[in-house]
C-alpha cells in the first residue's frame, strides 16, 4: 500500500488496485527510504487509480495521503 500511496502521491504513470489486503501495481515505483521514509498512506480499504502520462489521474480515491494524526489528548481550558 505504501508503494501505491507513494506512485499515486507522485503521479507516477501506472494501474493500481486495492482491497482488503489485496494489491496490485502495474508500474509506479517503489518508495525510496534515503534520506527518510516516505510516510504517505491511503486511507481507504479498496479503490482503483489509473495515473496517465502527462499528470492525469483517474481514481476512486479522494483522500490525503498525509498519516493520520492521533488526537490530541491534551485538556485546553478557555477562559
Amino acid at each position: 500500500m505504501r508503494a501505491i500511496a507513494h506512485s499515486m502521491d507522485l503521479l507516477i504513470p501506472g494501474l493500481y488496485l486495492w482491497f482488503g489486503g489485496f494489491t496490485l501495481r502495474l508500474g509506479g515505483d517503489i518508495p525510496d527510504d534515503e534520506p527518510y521514509r516516505y510516510p504517505g498512506e491511503i486511507h481507504s480499504s479498496a479503490g482503483f487509480a489509473l495515473v496517465l502520462p502527462g499528470y492525469k489521474i483517474l481514481t476512486t480515491y479522494q483522500g490525503s495521503y498525509d498519516p493520520k494524526q492521533t488526537p490530541d489528548t491534551g485538556f485546553t481550558k478557555l477562559h
